[in-house]
């Protein structure tokens, strides 16, 4: 059986604070996907593109709002990582 190396064999930390645990979800969130999708929003909304963004914005502050509540109800069971 093979064994796994623990965090004193690797000399890393397996911790995610807040700055670390902010910045994934931001890189997550911005990824490489949302400066294709401009043009493609600005080509189908014209000169309404900023009330495309404004909606785009509504429905991910939801989506953070409804994460941040679940982490707050069930702590332990953190979606992408546990701050600590």
């Amino acid at each position: 059986m093979s064994k796994n190396p623990t965090d004193t064999e690797t000399g890393l930390s397996r911790k995610l604070g807040l700055p670390a645990a902010t910045l994934t979800g931001l890189g997550v969130i911005l990824g490489a996907g949302i400066y294709v999708l401009v043009g493609v929003a600005a080509g189908k909304a014209g000169n309404a593109v900023w009330l495309s963004f404004l909606f785009a914005a509504l429905g991910a502050s939801l989506t953070g709002v409804s994460y941040a509540r679940l982490s707050r109800l069930r702590p332990k069971d953190g979606a992408l990582a546990r701050a600590s």
